[in-house]
């Protein structure tokens, strides 16, 4: 009995992990799309929308706070080559990069 329930919520998982997947690479390259053909035609410059811009217009408290946090209780290394380049990749590369991650973990761990 608990194992047919454990089967089951590990492929509801599996499930949702491929389409969470699917979902952010179709994103990524849409996003991507539509940043570059923004800011090529409207502003006539090659620049995209940054991950940390994007948390800045969400919640920009939270980012304000977590370098402390992260410096402080984590780990110092983490912060500065760490996280810092990921605030500054594109936010369509970075949803084309998880979606990535996502799909190919699906791929390389489903039951066989």
């Amino acid at each position: 009995m608990l194992r047919q329930l454990f089967s089951k919520s590990i492929s509801r998982m599996i499930s949702l992990k491929y389409k969470l997947g699917t979902f952010l690479f179709i994103a990524g390259i849409v996003f991507s799309f539509f940043d570059s053909v923004y800011y090529l035609m409207v502003t006539k410059e090659y620049k995209f929308t940054m991950v940390g811009e994007v948390w800045f217009y969400i919640h920009p408290y939270s980012l304000q706070i977590i370098q402390p946090v992260v410096e402080r209780y984590i780990w110092v290394i983490l912060w500065d080559p760490i996280l810092l380049n990921i605030l500054q990749l594109p936010f369509g590369l970075f949803l084309l990069i998880i979606g990535l991650i996502l799909l190919l973990s699906h791929f390389l761990f489903k039951k066989k």
